[in-house]
């Protein structure tokens, strides 16, 4: 099982050149203090694909609320590895940690260099 997520910027911020700022057909949205972001989280596996997840909070607490349940539905013959890529997030010693609470149920694979 593989997986990976993307971070969306709800309201980017302008890349406008000084010309467009002031012109009338250049009209950009804008939110006082950021306009937010938004993670979602999906996993695949060889017979299937899993939802696609908003991830709330702590990278860690997503990943133990999401990541054994979806091994459990995509792979139900329990015999999983997981793989993610070598983000800084992902290898972030309270995610490794987290990984070996499940390591009975799920062989976490590193991602090559």
């Amino acid at each position: 099982m593989w997986s990976d997520e993307l971070s969306f910027t709800l309201f980017p911020i302008s890349d406008r050149t000084p010309k467009e700022a002031c012109n009338p057909k250049c009209p950009v949205p804008t939110v006082k203090h950021g306009g937010g972001s938004v993670i979602i989280w999906a996993a695949v596996s060889w017979c299937s694909a899993g939802p696609i997840v908003t991830l709330n909070g702590d990278y860690v607490d997503s990943l133990g609320s999401q990541v054994h349940p979806m091994v459990q539905m995509l792979c139900p013959n329990n015999i999983a590895a997981f793989q993610d890529d070598s983000s800084p997030m992902h290898t972030a010693r309270s995610v490794q940690s987290r990984f070996e609470q499940y390591e009975d149920a799920l062989q976490h694979l590193l991602w090559p260099a």
